[in-house]
Parts: structure tokens; sequence; C-alpha cells
């Protein structure tokens, strides 16, 4: 993520600093690179004295370090405040019911009292979220029908959330920027499917019925939070409409496509946003698109040489099986025509 942002900053004339773990690291091979740990006071005191901005490629931040040592005179988007809420599952749920956005039902679950708890109110079954630091099914474990492993509440220090099962006909993902000053811009809403909980492939754009009330109930929210840059929301068409899966306030593998789909990419869109500059109008290039993620196999990589799209090629030194090691972009007249095209060219790379 770090790299696409890094790319998305050189058209527009911004000077980018990484801190990252090595030298070379994805965006370490795009812009000028600070080695260092955000588990370190003094290498993040360091980047900050060479900064005005900073934003973020995943939510996974230690709060309260980086608020002991950021100086007054640098901006932070999304805030602190509103990356500390959404970062935990347990308080992004509350801001959810807070604001009345439809999600799943849930509990907090602490101990096996409250697991106990979560079988009662959910008998067909729930998912035990671990409620920091869990992503593409990571800290996530399934209860069928109240049976399940009750060793995962040993498996992390912050505590988990339980979810009832949703029945749902389809994934569908939707990403919102919201600049300073109040304009939020609402990028198309898109299908996607899973595998192995990764995102495999996101197409659109789609239409559903209560999009547009729940993207009023999200600006809504976003204003109230006085949230800055670009928020996406992973959702279920569920029966009952639609339901906030979960919030991630960086941009967003389901998103991607915007990078040639719009005439504005969620990259540039929430460098923009972050630094109060105009919004520009949301423009399809054409009538449909998909995405597809190309995910490593562990074996030798060969990378396609036909032209059915755009490819975006991550850089990363190791090919392990399931790892997002880029994304092909395919644009056509109809979005199952564009999702169609791109799983016909993904079989061309070998990973």
């Amino acid at each position: 993520m770090a790299r696409m942002l890094s790319l998305a900053a050189h058209p527009l004339g911004l000077p980018v600093l990484i801190l990252a773990g090595k030298s070379d690291e994805p965006a370490a091979q795009v812009a000028t690179t600070q080695t260092g740990s955000l588990e370190s006071d003094d290498d993040l005191k360091s980047f900050l004295s060479k900064v005005d901005v900073i934003t973020f490629e995943s939510e996974f931040v230690d709060v309260n370090r980086l608020r002991s040592v950021l100086p007054d005179h640098v901006k932070v988007f999304p805030s602190l405040e509103n990356i500390e809420t959404i970062q935990d599952r347990l308080t992004q749920k509350k801001l959810l019911d807070r604001f009345k956005i439809p999600s799943s039902p849930w509990l907090p679950v602490d101990g096996k009292e409250d697991l106990r708890r979560a079988r009662e109110k959910f008998p067909e079954g729930f998912v035990l979220k671990q409620r920091r630091f869990g992503y593409d099914g990571y800290g996530t474990f399934v209860f069928k029908k109240g049976q399940g492993d009750e060793s995962a509440l040993n498996k992390t220090q912050h505590g988990f959330i339980a979810e009832s099962f949703i029945d749902f006909r389809r994934e569908l993902a939707l990403s919102l920027v919201r600049s300073k000053n109040g304009v939020t811009i609402s990028l198309p809403l898109v299908e996607s499917v899973q595998k192995n909980s990764r995102c495999f492939s996101v197409m659109g754009p789609v239409a559903h019925k209560k999009a547009t009330d729940l993207v009023k109930k999200l600006k809504r929210m976003m204003n109230e939070i006085d949230y800055v840059g670009i928020l996406a929301f992973e959702l279920f068409d569920g029966r009952s409409g639609l339901l906030v899966n979960e919030l991630a306030p960086r941009v967003h593998n389901s998103a991607h496509y915007s990078q040639d789909a719009l005439s504005c990419s969620q990259f540039e869109y929430h460098l923009r946003a972050g630094l109060d500059w105009p919004l520009p109008k949301i423009e399809l290039m054409r009538p449909g698109f998909a995405m597809i993620n190309l995910l490593g196999e562990g074996g030798d990589i060969r990378l396609s040489r036909k032209p059915l799209g755009h490819l975006h090629w991550y850089g990363k030194a190791e090919n392990r099986p399931g790892r997002k090691l880029g994304h092909i972009n395919v644009l056509a007249g109809r979005p199952k025509e564009a999702l169609k095209k791109a799983q016909l060219w993904r079989k061309d790379f070998k990973l």
C-alpha cells in the first residue's frame, strides 16, 4: 500500500519519505526511505523530524507510542483518535452501533463465560474475531452450532468479539473519501470474492437498492468523527439488506481497481483529502471493471506478457503461498465481461 501511495504522490509533486523495516521493501524501491522500527521511539522521532504530514498503509500502529513522540507541527490523517477506534473491533462495533449503521449482531468475549453467552445467543453459530491485529482470516475462529476450539481464547491478550453467522448472497465493498473541509465522495459499489479468507477478485460497478441510504449514514458518521482520508467498508448483502462487516481506515485492496477504472485512484484521493486539496469528480473510464489479486503459490514466477489489462507488481522479495504479490485490472463494456477477461488473463501468470 505504501508503494502505491508513493507512486500516486509523485505526479502530484509530493516528496515522500517512507519508514520501512528493510531497505528492499516494496515502497523503498520507489521512494526515499528511512529504515527503522515503529516500535522504536528513537526511530520514530528521527522520522517525524523530517516530515510535515503522515499517513498509514496499515491501521496496526501503536497509537499511544506515536502520540507520545509526535511533534506539534506534524499533521496526521486519519486522526490518531480515529485509527485507535477502528483498529479495535470492539470499539469499531460500538462506533457502528452509535450511528445506527447495520452490522451483524455481536458480543464482547474475554473468557469462557463470555464464550458460553455467545453460544446461547448465537445457537446456529458465530465467528470469534480477535479484537486487534486480525486480517485475511488471521485471528478469526469459526464456531458452528456452538462447537469450536476454545483454546483460541489463549491466542491473544487483546480479547475478542463474537459475531453471529450472517446468511448472505454476496460480499460487497465500498470506499468513501472525505477531505478536511467536509467534502465526501463515494467510490463505486463493488462485488468481491474471497478465497481462503483473502480477497481474490473485485468486480463493478454493482447496484443495491439500499446503497444510497447506507452511504448517507456512512457520510454522517465520517462528518461527526471528523474523519479525513479514505475509509473502506466490507459489506454483506444479506436478507435484511446491507450489513457492514468491517472497516479499514486506509486505502484498501477492494479499491485497487480505481488505479485504472477511475479518473482518480483511491491513492490519489487519499492524499488529496489529507492535504485538503480538491477532490475530483468520480469518472468511470469504462462501464465495467475487474481486479484480481495475484496470490503467491511458492514456485517460480512468470509474469504474463499479454496486453489484456493493467499489471501492478509489488516487488516483494519472497514468494509465499497466499501472499499478495500484485494485482491485475481489466476494463470492459460490462462488469461481468471485465471479470471474465481478468480470469482468462490470470491463467497466463505463473506464481
